[in-house]
């Protein structure tokens, strides 16, 4: 799909844009003759109008000339409204398919989000079509889309969405970028042109916060042979204050996971191979290193059976032969999994986390509820009668008791994976701990566990035994699948 062999579409409105300059086959026969001394009798005889320009549409094309049959077209009815508007498309497509079409195979998946990224809220929000999976099918289906009234083109933004992937090789993202300034209405208003944009975009980086999310799944595997195996799969995020997940979750690059032995079900790991499988998606952040500063926050997505698990102090191999784990030098909260799960109370999830960011700049202790409780009904009226937003826990909580958490629509839970402490009192360690500000406390948990591991095992310390949930209702892999997860 180059200059002389464009889109299926493209060809059928260069024919209709020639019938409409030259509505008989005598104009057009005049066309030919004048503008390139071409015998239309010669080219197709004795055919229905609408065959001959097919055929005339054709052999331009087999011969790459079809910029010219148009600009020809173009000088012999210079006022024809639809071979003025076909020109510049044709200019625009073909330029951009040789710049795009080397890329599609490796880069169709950003070029599926950056295609919805350009949708109207309303197709997105009603979605019923598969995506397309081609570029053609792309560039296709903007004429089915209308052209926004912000004076800038679909297509135009459609490329500089991708360009915002940061997957775009070099020298092809240099070619896009002198694309739009050829083609955009504003090209200034979506490349760079000053020194100070820069440096707010540097700053905007070294401001940043990152996030890794890992999803742990249950396979059919597991519950056939009872076998701690996982479905994984993980999602990079340079920015979480640039990223929506229905929106504007072009920026989120889904992570590749080692090909799987033959023998076994594709992307399920255990729990042993855990380490070298977040090892692997730790190297590929590598690629994006230029897009952020900070630390990446790890958030893990996890079922009922393993938020007990210490996942948090998983250690990763590295060059240095220095054993940390994996909470020791990134922050690592928790999710619930269930909570995805065709969740009914999104509502009141929502309301309680804007509740959390209402509070942001209060300390913990005054919004934490204390649950003592055994029973899960007795919980549960609590939690309710309280209208909680967070809750601290002196002991693992069991499985009913998590789905108290989530029935509540709890967004923050912080709870010690152990409490037979013998030199130190853990309710007022706790109480030390949640006296800071609620939105700090994903990275108190983590200079906890950093404290902790300088003890070693010498001393007590909460630090070991911290367990933190921490349920952003923004904060998911772009369009995740509720009936699927």
């Amino acid at each position: 799909m180059n200059a002389g062999n464009p889109p299926g579409y493209l060809l059928a409105q260069i024919e209709s844009a020639l019938c409409s300059a030259f509505p008989s086959k005598t104009k057009l026969e005049m066309m030919l003759r004048h503008q390139f001394s071409i015998n239309l009798e010669e080219m197709a005889r004795g055919e229905d109008f609408t065959e001959i320009v097919y055929k005339v549409v054709h052999l331009f094309q087999a011969s790459n000339r079809l910029a010219k049959l148009i600009n020809k077209a173009l000088k012999d009815n210079p006022e024809n409204p639809e071979l003025k508007a076909i020109k510049e498309k044709f200019q625009i497509t073909t330029s951009l398919v040789n710049i795009l079409l080397p890329l599609e195979k490796n880069l169709i998946k950003q070029m599926q989000q950056a295609y919805q990224a350009c949708c109207p809220d309303e197709l997105l929000d009603d979605w019923e079509d598969e995506l397309p999976d081609s570029l053609a099918e792309i560039l296709e289906s903007f004429e089915d889309i209308p052209e926004p009234t912000d004076d800038e083109k679909l297509i135009v933004k459609f490329v500089d969405r991708l360009l915002e992937t940061g997957d775009i090789p070099k020298p092809k993202a240099e070619q896009l970028k002198q694309w739009i300034k050829e083609n955009a209405n504003n090209p200034s208003d979506l490349l760079p042109q000053s020194s100070s944009h820069s440096q707010n975009y540097q700053q905007q980086n070294l401001d940043a916060q990152p996030y890794l999310l890992i999803k742990l799944d249950s396979s059919k595997q597991y519950h056939r042979q009872r076998q701690p195996n996982y479905l994984v799969s993980a999602w990079f995020i340079p920015d979480i204050s640039n990223y929506d997940y229905l929106r504007n979750h072009q920026k989120c690059k889904f992570l590749e996971t080692p090909t799987a032995d033959v023998e076994s079900e594709q992307d399920v790991f255990s729990l042993e191979e855990l380490p070298k499988l977040i090892e692997f998606f730790l190297e590929q952040l590598i690629q994006y290193s230029r897009e952020y500063y900070g630390k990446p926050r790890i958030a893990f997505f996890l079922p009922y059976k393993l938020l007990n698990y210490e996942i948090e102090k998983i250690k990763i191999p590295d060059n240095y032969d220095l054993i940390i784990p994996l909470g020791i030098e990134y922050s690592v909260i928790l999710r619930s999994l269930k909570r995805f799960k065709n969740y009914r109370h999104q509502g009141k999830w929502l309301k309680k986390w804007t509740q959390i960011q209402d509070n942001s700049q209060t300390i913990c202790l005054s919004n934490f509820a204390l649950s003592n409780f055994d029973s899960w009904q007795e919980l549960y009226v609590d939690l309710e009668e309280r209208e909680a937003i967070a809750v601290k826990l002196h002991q693992p909580p069991c499985e009913q008791i998590l789905k108290v958490i989530d029935r509540t629509a709890i967004p923050v839970t912080l709870w010690l994976r152990k409490n037979d402490f013998t030199t130190i009192n853990c309710q007022d360690e706790l109480e030390q701990l949640l006296n800071c500000k609620i939105n700090e406390l994903p990275e108190k948990v983590k200079q906890q566990r950093l404290e902790a591991f300088g003890k070693g095992n010498k001393e007590e310390h909460i630090g070991h035994h911290l367990a933190l949930l921490w349920e952003d209702p923004y904060l998911l892999p772009p369009q995740i699948d509720y009936t699927t997860l």
